[in-house]
């Protein structure tokens, strides 16, 4: 087809440059048209007739314009080609020399007439020769405007139209080399050519041209480069040729890059080919896609045959070649992804390919060997297709391809394209890797598919768009394996029909759903009940998510309009054996009919939580499944009935759940969801109540209980409007009863208001059932309460408490909130009587050892289960368990599991005022104890007053502050109590202690000195408990300091005084027996009658348990302080008589003392004369002697003065005398240097010096 376009170009050329020759012959104006005609026939071997006007001009330069020419004629007369409007502009000077220069030739609207004869001879070629000069015209520019040739093939029969022929064409000479570029239409088929030759071979006469074409909608360009001979009229056009798509701008920034960040490459196909009027042959071709250095390739020849026996062949062999850059190009998404379709829309998508691939109307054979075809994100491998042209379609007689996920496809049988494509044979499709395929086909992967090790079918098929049929179907899916068939019809205007029957081992409808959304896309599960549906299944396991039946049995067929199921039997489903026969019709939104259910578990368990997870999330579902161990043993069956005559909705289910009668009847007037007024009546009746509180919601104790019981529940409510609720609960000897109004919604299930009255003759058995323990639990507990309670989300307020437990009566009110995980109490309560250790041992476990009495010794317990606490609390009465209750007592308690802490607690007690705050904690059974108390202007005889029988209690009065703090830890509560650790402070006042005279000394030193011989305690006691016990003793305000240690207390160094006497002492008292022990002792003033190393003090002791310990007197002190006194005074008497017998004899040692000393002053006075005299002498020498140097010394001096005298006169004889008077006085005579004598010395005395008398 190519050369036959070129050929029919080469003509249109030649005709529109004829006019170029003429010009040198053209200056014989006169005969201008005829020599213009006649030349031209020479030129061009045809007859040309310019049919309009003829315009010239010689000057500035030549120029002709002609109008309407035509040359040579067709077999009907018409011309071969004519031309609305031919001019050309051509250069004077080169005319001289012979040359024809034209530098612009315009052609427009050329009309050209080819024909190709039967023999394959072109009717252009026949005729005169040509006489063209053709090395002596140059063409600078010509353009070809609106240029229209016909191609008619007289072989096939067939006619090809080139329209919008519009080209710019040069020439160094109508030889060659030409150069064309231009814009055409073939038989609608746009595109843009280039055109160049060279001159023709001298020897062959072949003209070297390359031809470029390059359409305007197909994404690729041709370059044809080779010799066009011309033989025996036929033209042949061989050589080579390559081809090359092209990416656009916009496809080729979506493209993902290649390897290593470069940029997309364009395939590529380069030969040799051949082109005859006949023929288009392609000897050997290579078609290359990818990284250009490592080109995927696929080589093969092709061959096309118009001529008289016309026939085709295609092979291909190689590598992986990509659909998509030769064709269309993959979809993109947005974001440059591949556009997820189903198997479906492929399968649309190959038969459009396929359809728009021609059908050759000759017999012949396409093979094709590829190891792979890329088609967008479509992977094909091991190709092999053999198909051959059936008129309307394709004769497949195989096709093998490997898809993703080693999916083997194979099919044979017939393909026809025409009108509704359509597949009837053999079809295979086994993947050994389903997640791939999946990933492949969707861009994910369903779990269900990624759980598949295989999958596949295989069926004989017939496939119309209308009507998908699959006989002798096996279909796998994993272990699973169907044997049946699947028919789909579906016409224009009606439903769909599906028909479906399958028998097999396993069935994953998850897997199903799964494989249908590959096949036929997401809408494959929105249309399933659009259509009719005829099914019957009978597999031993089905599946679906996390449910698995076991031996289902079931026939059913569905519509838009109506599902009757003829017969449901599922042998397991997680535990439950279920059957089911029925009828619904009028659709979902109005639905009729009526159903037969059974049910039977021996554990429901497990169907509940299946049945919780896939139906709207209720409260009331959330519970039974919490407690469907209770319904163990579950045998129900259930009728049940839509838009009956009484209800819209009826259910009536009755049966033995765990030894329980059930009996349910269910009424409403629409189909939930849509709301509507509802009833409901149910029971429960069983003998044993602990298995009635599991089947009512609650969690018991496994604990048998020998009471029976009811449990009813009477519900109406209006829409969505709160239900008017009965509930009750009976035993023998136990009622409770609530009536009031509850919302039974989701959000707001069971809020609402209710009334409430509990009566029972003892409710301990089933609080212990409920798992609700109570301290010294055991003895029985009465009830008798009505109280009203208010509901809301998370909260309860109850309020008008009244009764009595275990005839302690209790008002008040309370607030219970169980928003956030666990249970939070508050409000106030006003009781008869609240007992501390009560309280203790809902913390630590029992407080006393019945056994004994005393305090438990065991390990401590663990704590009873309390809701989180914050009540205040009054009571008449509160028990501390230590010294007599607290009246009028009021408290803040606070508190959760294993701990308590009552604070703010006030009241009377022990004749004053009580404040303080005690906790109490248990940590992994270890317990710890807090505590502060304070009281205020407390009776020292309400103390004293709690002795029991036969025991007299002091009577001391007066008034007393307390106050204490106190922390302990503990494994045990003796434990805890003996590791009491603190401080406090007593401050007493006004304090009178009968029996106790601190002025007992004087009557009993008067009474000792009446004592015969020697003071014992046998006769001192005596005396001193007469004395002691006559008067009371009184005392102002005293302060006792206490501390606290491992549970004893302790108070040393007391110290007390008044006028008579000073008390000081040490208590001890050991808080886990009482036991008390104390010293006290009584120092009386003494007066002179104090006696060292003695005191005249008595000791108190006490000894015992408070609050009336035993005194008993210790008379030590005071018996030797008697004993000492009798001896001092015969020590004095003695005494006496030895002083005036050693008076005497000191006045004798005196006198001969004085004596003595007297003696001794004369001596010392003697020689202190002797001295002074022998130190007179000495001196009177030592004067002498310096004297006696004086006068020597003088005398020296005045021979030393006469001698310089002397000189001085002889030296200087001429020299003038001295004046009158000038002569020096002799000098005066210094003052003797040795001391003065001749003076008296003072007298000395030495009377007062140390040892002189």
């Amino acid at each position: 087809m190519l050369g036959r376009i070129l050929v029919a170009l080469g003509g249109l050329l030649v005709a529109a440059l004829f006019a170029a020759l003429l010009a040198p012959f053209f200056v014989d104006w006169t005969n201008f048209r005829s020599d213009f005609e006649d030349q031209a026939s020479r030129i061009l071997g045809k007859k040309v007739t310019v049919h309009g006007a003829v315009e010239a001009r010689i000057l500035p330069f030549p120029s002709v314009t002609l109008h309407d020419v035509t040359v040579g004629s067709d077999r009907d007369g018409s011309p071969l080609v004519s031309v609305a409007r031919f001019s050309m502009d051509a250069e004077l000077a080169p005319f001289l020399s012979g040359e024809a220069r034209i530098f612009d030739m315009r052609i427009e609207e050329p009309k050209a007439r080819i024909r190709l004869l039967s023999d394959g001879t072109l009717d252009w070629a026949r005729g005169s020769a040509a006489e063209i000069p053709a090395r002596t015209v140059v063409l600078e520019r010509v353009h070809v405007s609106g240029g229209v040739v016909e191609f008619i093939d007289e072989q096939s029969g067939r006619t090809r139209i080139v329209s919008g022929f519009d080209a710019d064409m040069s020439a160094r000479s109508l030889a060659g080399p030409w150069t064309v570029d231009g814009h055409a239409s073939v038989d609608g088929e746009a595109g843009r050519f280039h055109l160049s030759s060279l001159q023709p071979d001298t020897k062959t006469g072949a003209v070297p041209l390359n031809v470029r074409l390059l359409p305007d909608t197909r994404p690729f360009e041709i370059d044809l480069s080779g010799g066009l001979t011309l033989s025996d009229g036929k033209p042949l056009y061989k050589g080579n040729f390559q081809a090359a798509w092209q990416i656009a701008e916009g496809d080729a920034a979506a493209a993902e890059p290649q390897v290593g960040g470069a940029n997309p490459v364009a395939p590529k196909v380069k030969g040799e080919f051949e082109l005859t009027n006949e023929r288009v042959r392609v000897p050997s071709y290579r078609l290359e896609l990818g990284d250009a250095e490592n080109p995927y390739a696929v080589t093969g020849e092709a061959t096309l045959d118009t001529g008289a026996h016309p026939e085709f062949l295609l092979t291909a062999d190689g590598q992986q070649i990509d659909v998509n850059r030769i064709g269309e190009g993959a979809q993109k998404g947005k974001t440059s992804r591949h556009v997820v379709v189903s198997v479906r829309e492929r399968l649309d998508r190959l038969v459009a390919i396929a359809a728009r691939i021609p059908i050759p109307s000759v017999p012949g054979k396409a093979s094709l060997a590829l190891p792979a075809i890329v088609a967008g994100d479509t992977v094909l491998r091991d190709i092999r297709l053999d198909v051959r042209p059936a008129g309307t379609g394709w004769t497949v007689e195989r096709v093998l391809a490997t898809l993703p996920g080693r999916t083997q496809v194979e099919a044979s049988g017939t393909l026809d394209l025409k009108g509704e494509p359509s597949f009837r044979g053999d079809l295979l499709v086994a993947s050994t890797q389903p997640s791939g395929l999946a990933a492949w086909i969707t861009g994910d992967v369903d779990p269900a598919i990624r759980e598949m090790k295989t999958a596949g079918f295989s069926a004989k098929v017939d496939l119309t768009p209308e009507l998908q049929r699959f006989e002798r179907l096996e279909l796998a899916m994993g272990a699973g394996i169907l044997n049946g068939r699947v028919e789909r019809e579906s016409r224009d205007g009606t439903a769909p029909n599906l028909s479906v029957d399958l028998t097999g081992n396993e069935i994953d409808l998850n897997a199903v759903r799964a494989l249908a959304t590959l096949v036929a896309g997401d809408e494959a599960g929105a249309n399933l009940f659009a259509q009719r549906i005829a099914g019957r299944l009978k597999v031993e396991r089905l599946a679906a998510s996390d449910i698995v039946a076991k031996n289902v049995d079931a026939v059913f067929t569905a519509d838009g309009e109506r599902m009757a199921v003829e017969r449901l039997n599922i042998g397991d489903l997680s535990g439950a054996k279920i059957s089911a026969t029925g009828t619904i019709e009028g659709g979902f939104s109005d639905p009729t009919g009526e159903a037969d259910l059974a049910f039977a578990a021996a554990d429901p368990g497990p169907f509940l939580a299946i049945l919780k997870a896939r139906v709207p999330a209720h409260p009331a579902l959330d519970t039974l499944v919490r407690n469907a161990r209770w319904y163990a043993g579950a045998d129900l069956k259930a009728h049940v009935v839509l838009s009956g005559a009484d209800a819209a909705m009826s259910v009536k289910l009755g049966g033995v759940a765990n030894g329980s009668r059930v009996a349910l009847d269910y009424g409403r007037e629409t189909i939930p969801p849509l709301p509507g007024a509802m009833t409901l009546e149910a029971s429960l009746e069983n003998p044993d109540a602990q298995i009635l509180f599991g089947q009512a919601g609650l969690d018991p104790l496994p604990i048998p209980s020998s009471e029976p019981g009811r449990l009813s529940v009477s519900l109406r409510a209006q829409a969505d409007a709160p239900a008017d609720t009965v509930v009750t609960f009976s035993g023998t000897e136990t009622l409770l009863t609530a009536k009031g109004r509850l919302d039974l919604r989701a959000g707001r299930f069971l809020q609402g208001s209710l009334q409430t009255s509990l009566r029972s003759s003892d409710l301990e058995p089933y609080l212990m059932i409920a798992g609700i323990g109570l301290p010294q639990s055991g003895a029985g507990l009465p009830v008798a309460l009505s109280a009203a309670a208010e509901i809301g989300d998370g909260t309860a307020k109850i309020d008008a408490i009244d009764g009595a437990l275990a005839g302690n009566t209790v008002h008040g009110s309370l607030s219970l909130d169980w928003k956030e995980p666990g249970l939070r109490a508050g409000g106030a309560l006003d009781l008869d009587t609240v007992d501390l250790a009560w309280l203790a041992e809902a913390v630590a476990g029992p407080v006393t050892d019945p056994a004994t009495g005393g305090l438990s010794t065991g390990a401590i317990a663990a704590p009873i289960e309390v809701p989180d606490l914050d009540l205040s609390l009054r009571s008449s009465t509160f028990w501390p368990s230590v010294l007599g209750k607290v009246e009028d007592f009021s408290g803040h308690l606070t508190g959760r599991t294993g701990e308590l802490v009552l604070e703010d607690a006030a009241g009377k007690w022990l004749g004053g005022d009580l404040k303080g705050r005690i906790s109490l904690s248990n940590a992994e059974k270890t317990a710890f104890l807090q505590s502060r108390l304070t009281l205020e202007n407390g009776d020292l005889a309400t103390v004293f007053a709690g002795a029991g029988e036969g025991v007299t209690p002091p009577q001391i009065t007066g008034r007393f502050d307390l106050t204490a703090v106190a922390e302990a830890t503990g494994g045990t509560v003796a434990g805890l109590v003996s590791s009491i650790n603190g401080s406090g402070e007593i401050r007493l006042s006004d304090v009178v202690v009968p029996h106790f005279d601190l002025g007992y000394l004087p009557p009993l030193l008067a009474a000792a000195d009446l004592i015969e011989g020697e003071p014992d305690e046998s006769k001192v006691r005596p005396l001193v408990e007469n004395l002691v016990s006559e008067r009371s003793a009184s005392f102002g305000a005293l302060i006792i300091p206490f501390n606290i240690g491992d549970g004893v207390v302790r108070a040393q160094n007391l110290v007390a005084d008044n006028a008579l006497a000073r008390l000081g002492g040490d208590a001890r008292i050991d808080l886990r027996s009482g036991a008390t022990e104390a010293v006290v002792t009584v120092s009386p003033e003494v007066g002179t009658g104090d006696l060292a190393g003695a005191d005249p003090d008595i000791r108190v002791r006490f000894s015992g348990r408070l609050p009336a310990p035993e005194r008993s007197l210790d008379v030590t002190d005071v018996t030797n302080y008697l004993s000492l006194r009798a001896f001092e005074r015969e020590r004095r008497r003695v005494e006496t008589l030895q002083s005036n017998v050693l008076e005497k004899q000191r006045l004798r040692r005196e006198a001969a003392l004085y004596k003595f000393r007297a003696a001794e002053r004369e001596k010392v006075a003697a020689a202190e004369r002797a001295r002074l005299e022998e130190e007179a002498r000495r001196q009177a020498e030592a004067d002498a002697l310096a004297r006696k140097a004086a006068e020597e010394e003088a005398e020296r001096r005045a021979a030393e003065e006469e001698a310089a005298r002397q000189r001085a006169i002889e030296e200087g004889a001429g020299t003038a005398q001295p004046p009158a008077g000038a002569a020096t006085s002799p000098a005066e005579e210094p003052p003797p240097a040795g001391p003065t004598t001749g003076g008296t010395p003072p007298k000395l005395r030495f009377e007062d010096l140390p040892g002189v008398n």
